[in-house]
């Protein structure tokens, strides 16, 4: 009889250890790896303070809402399920797309343009989002002096601008940010032209890390020639 009872307890006891172990697994998450992010600009400089989201549709924060550092870098914790990533930061046009399952480490990854606003993702507080530390930058007027060989404009600003961009185009195409003046003499074919966009913008820091602010894009209208 010992010996029965003992055959049976031993078989209950790996009954009972396989059911333990069916169970565990059932519970337990698809194999976890880490996810990365490197986000760059155009010339493939690091962007910092870049926000990512990574999750799943429905709940595009679900694995992490984090800021990049100063290397434009970001990692999560994530499982081995489908992705849906956000990017996005101020004055960058936002990305988002999906990643598909992996069971291994990765850094992707990301390059931002400057443009229209995008796909966002809001990580953090509201603060963030708008370059903290800085006013924003507000045009009143805009009085115009033409003369013989060129234009000059003379804006009325507050925030304290220290640069600004002209274009015949609105997306300023070529155009080039310009140490601030309160004299904008426009000459060539920015004299020329019906309209010319203006914009102003403060901007502290470096290569690494700064913060921006920036009026809104102005159409001044000139007379024809």
């Amino acid at each position: 009889m010992k010996t029965k009872k003992s055959l049976l307890a031993r078989a209950t006891g790996k009954a009972l250890g396989l059911s333990a172990i069916v169970m565990l697994s059932a519970v337990m998450p698809a194999h976890a790896a880490k996810f990365g992010v490197r986000v760059v600009d155009d010339n493939g400089r690091p962007v910092a303070g870049a926000s990512v989201c990574v999750g799943l549709q429905g709940n595009y924060k679900q694995f992490g809402a984090t800021f990049t550092d100063s290397r434009g870098q970001v990692m999560v914790d994530v499982p081995n399920v489908p992705l849906l990533v956000t990017v996005s930061k101020d004055r960058f046009t936002g990305v988002r797309s999906t990643e598909p399952a992996r069971a291994f480490n990765l850094i992707k990854e990301v390059k931002l343009r400057e443009g229209v606003p995008g796909p966002r993702c809001r990580a953090g507080s509201v603060l963030a989002e708008h370059t903290p530390g800085i006013p924003n930058i507000v045009v009143t007027d805009i009085a115009i002096s033409e003369g013989p060989f060129s234009t000059t404009l003379s804006p009325t600003v507050s925030g304290e601008p220290n640069q600004y961009r002209v274009s015949t185009s609105e997306a300023f195409a070529d155009a080039k940010w310009i140490d601030f003046s309160t004299q904008i003499a426009l000459a060539g074919d920015l004299s020329e032209s019906n309209r010319v966009y203006l914009q102003m913008r403060k901007i502290r820091g470096n290569s690494k890390a700064y913060l921006e602010s920036r009026s809104e894009v102005l159409t001044v209208r000139l007379a024809k020639k």
